[in-house]
Formats: structure tokens, C-alpha cells, sequence
């Protein structure tokens, strides 16, 4: 779809999502945080909380444990100790 962006959740253990995605909301260090495709790149940590993902216009929730986030204008890249569905 042309509104959309590569996402990657990656933990020690395994990468917990790969997908394209039409927007995420996340907790960083500075704030919540929305990113849609063509965001401008920016790296930042991220604090425990819940990761919005929208795809195919509904939202589906994970819980993560903080870590980093590195964005670019076609992908997101998200570090997390832990991830599981909420």
C-alpha cells in the first residue's frame, strides 16, 4: 500500500514482528510518539509501555519492556528486552 512503512520489533530471542504497517504509537524517552511513513529519521529510547500498530486500519496492542527506537522514511526499527500481545 502506498501509505505504508516497514516495521521490525526485534528482541533477544526473536523478531517478534516484521510488516508492513500504516502507523505506530510508541513511548519514548521524550513523550508519546506517532509515526506515519516519510517521518523524519530520528533514534530515541523507549520507556515500558503499550506499541500501538495499525495495518489494514485497526490497531493491535503489544506490550514492550522499553529499548530504542531508530526511524526512518520508509521503516522503523524497535529494540525491546520483551514483547508480547496484549
Amino acid at each position: 500500500m502506498a501509505n505504508e512503512f516497514a516495521l521490525e520489533v526485534v528482541t533477544p530471542d526473536k523478531i517478534f514482528y516484521n510488516d508492513e504497517v500504516e502507523m505506530i504509537i510508541t513511548r519514548t524517552t521524550n513523550g508519546d510518539r506517532g509515526i506515519l511513513k516519510n517521518h523524519i529519521p530520528f533514534v530515541s529510547g523507549l520507556v515500558e509501555g503499550n506499541l500501538r500498530i495499525k495495518k489494514d486500519g485497526k490497531f493491535k496492542e503489544a506490550k514492550i519492556s522499553g529499548g530504542f527506537i531508530t526511524v526512518e522514511k520508509e521503516k522503523a526499527v524497535i529494540l525491546t528486552e520483551s514483547a508480547q500481545w496484549i
